[in-house]
């Protein structure tokens, strides 16, 4: 969200109550946070965006990457489609402490036109939660999912409680939560444990992260690059594959053999292969792009041939090849009977 849009975010504490108080961290050293959702790290749900630690129009990430947009204060963690969001992803509560104040009601749709987010103005958050916690840390949630929040103010809650499911009401391109961390008056970054203020680190070993071990390797799972693939019958649309997520398996009678990667956070100077290996173990098509020119916060791929399936196992590779390596590879195998 841009700044502007950021600061909006702050009417949903004027909407749903005075200001937040935001206290000292005595012991918020020690403090840990748990994992953010109960779903598959890297398979069904990730780590799209990250605070943004640049004070100017510019934008940084925690560790001064390109996760990120200008003003963004929170960390958006995706699921795929809205498809995912009509089955249910459930958003665990980070920590032991209390509700403060909470939302419901606002509509699940994806914003994506300037009248789309004039409708939702004042409302950005959508359904959201503001929770603090016994660590002296306050968390503010958004974009849950309409009719799904558990908790009321007042309420006592638990690390690993449920608060509701992931959404995408307010100002929402995706489908996902939004969380921001709060303390000692200032948004801090979960992924280094630092105030925003206090700039990026561009050595990720002097981080201080303020998740758990399990959190840690959570996040870490869900930072990746390539959030689907597969092969179909045609070439896959990327508005729809935001609204009902990957597109029919290839299959036999199809007129054509498609291989696809759906990505998120391409770097510029990223290249993508895609290698499609026919039952046979013949090579059927190898692809690779040319070097992106610019960063991408989301991507979609494809390459194939104009030709029907033959029977037996498919093979589909995909690879994000960065700075003469492999920076992540996703491979899937679709069986075709005679």
């Amino acid at each position: 969200m841009s700044r502007a849009r950021s600061a909006a975010f702050a009417l949903l504490m004027a909407t749903l109550g005075s200001g937040l108080g935001f206290g000292g961290l005595e012991g918020a050293s020690a403090a840990e946070l748990g994992v953010p959702l109960d779903c598959r790290p890297g398979v069904d749900c990730f780590v799209q965006q990250q605070p943004d630690f640049d004070p100017g129009p510019g934008a940084a990430d925690p560790f001064c990457g390109g996760k990120t947009y200008d003003g963004h204060d929170g960390t958006d963690i995706r699921v795929l489609s809205m498809a995912d969001v009509a089955r249910g992803v459930p958003v665990l509560a980070l920590g032991d402490g209390r509700v403060l104040r909470g939302r419901d009601g606002v509509p699940d749709r994806l914003a994506m036109t300037v009248a789309d987010r004039a409708a939702v103005a004042d409302r950005e958050c959508g359904n959201g939660l503001v929770l603090a916690l016994d660590s002296g840390m306050e968390l503010q949630y958004c974009h849950l999912k309409r009719g799904s929040v558990r908790v009321k103010p007042g309420e006592a809650v638990a690390a690993g409680d449920i608060l509701g499911m992931v959404g995408a009401s307010g100002d929402a391109q995706f489908p996902h939560v939004h969380v921001t961390v709060r303390g000692g008056g200032e948004v801090l970054d979960p992924a280094t444990g630092r105030a925003l203020s206090a700039g990026c680190l561009s050595d990720p070993k002097e981080a201080a992260p303020l998740w758990s071990g399990p959190a840690r390797d959570w996040m870490a799972r869900a930072d990746t690059p390539i959030l689907s693939v597969g092969l179909s019958g045609s070439p896959p649309d990327y508005d729809r594959l935001v609204e009902d997520g990957p597109p029919p398996e290839l299959r036999a009678g199809d007129a054509a053999t498609v291989g696809w990667g759906w990505f998120a956070n391409l770097q510029a100077g990223d290249r993508v292969r895609v290698v499609i290996t026919a039952p046979d173990g013949a090579v059927f098509s190898d692809e690779t792009t040319a070097a992106l020119p610019r960063a991408k916060a989301a991507y979609l791929q494809f390459a194939g041939r104009k030709r029907s399936p033959a029977p037996g196992s498919w093979r589909l590779l995909v690879e994000v090849l960065r700075g003469g390596g492999v920076a992540a590879r996703r491979e899937t195998v679709v069986e075709l009977g005679g």
